[in-house]
C-alpha cells in the first residue's frame, strides 16, 4: 500500500513493495543489519575454540590464502592484501606459533617462501568445515534460487566477481622450491 503523497512530493512506496525509494531501502537495510549480524554470529564450539587456541581471525584468513605447497612472501602479501612489511610481521607471529614455516628458495637467496605447518592445515580444515556447516544451517531457510541471488548480490556488492581469491586460483599456485629444482633437474636430463 502506498503512502498518501504530500504536496510537491513523490509517492513513497511502503516497505513491502519492490519500488521503494532508495532512501527507504537504505533505512530498511540498516534496520536489518543488526539482525543479519546476529544470524551470522555463530559462536565457535568449545572444542574448536580449544583447537584454535590463540590463533586470530586474521591469521585464519591468511592461512586460508596460503596454498598447502606454500608460496613466496611477495605473493602471500598480495593474496592477503597487505604490504610486504606487514606480511613479514604476520609471518613472524605465525612462525612463533608453529602455524607456518619459512623456506629458502634454492634458486634465489633473496626469495623466501612461506608454507603452512601440518598443525595449521589441520586447524584450518576443522575451522572451514565448521564454517561450511554453520553457513549451510543459516542458508537452509532459503531455496536454491534465493541462495544463488544472494551470492550474486554479495559478489556485486563486494566486487568479488572480478577477483578470485589467489589461493583458490590454480593459476596462482606455485610449485615449492624443492619441487622446482627436481623438475628442472628432470628437464635438464631429457
Amino acid at each position: 500500500m502506498n503512502r498518501t503523497p504530500h504536496a510537491g512530493t513523490d509517492v513513497v512506496p511502503s516497505p513491502g513493495t519492490a519500488a521503494a525509494a532508495p532512501a527507504e531501502l537504505v533505512e530498511r537495510f540498516l534496520a536489518l543489519q543488526p539482525r543479519i549480524e546476529r544470524a551470522l554470529d555463530l559462536g565457535l564450539p568449545t572444542e574448536l575454540r580449544r583447537e584454535l587456541g590463540s590463533v586470530t581471525a586474521h591469521q585464519l584468513e591468511a592461512l586460508g590464502q596460503l596454498p598447502a605447497t606454500g608460496q613466496t612472501m611477495r605473493r602471500f602479501a598480495a593474496a592477503v592484501g597487505i604490504s610486504g612489511a606487514a606480511a613479514t610481521a604476520l609471518v613472524d607471529r605465525m612462525v612463533a606459533q608453529g602455524l607456518v614455516e619459512r623456506l629458502p628458495d634454492p634458486q634465489d637467496r633473496r626469495t623466501v617462501w612461506v608454507a603452512p605447518s601440518e598443525r595449521a592445515r589441520g586447524m584450518l580444515m576443522s575451522y572451514q568445515a565448521w564454517r561450511r556447516a554453520m553457513m549451510a544451517s543459516v542458508l537452509r531457510r532459503l531455496d536454491v534460487g534465493q541462495i544463488a541471488a544472494l551470492v550474486e548480490l554479495l559478489d556485486t556488492l563486494t566486487g568479488s566477481e572480478e577477483e578470485s581469491p589467489p589461493a583458490a586460483s590454480a593459476s596462482l599456485r606455485i610449485t615449492p622450491p624443492s619441487a622446482q629444482s627436481s623438475r628442472r633437474d628432470a628437464d635438464d636430463g631429457s
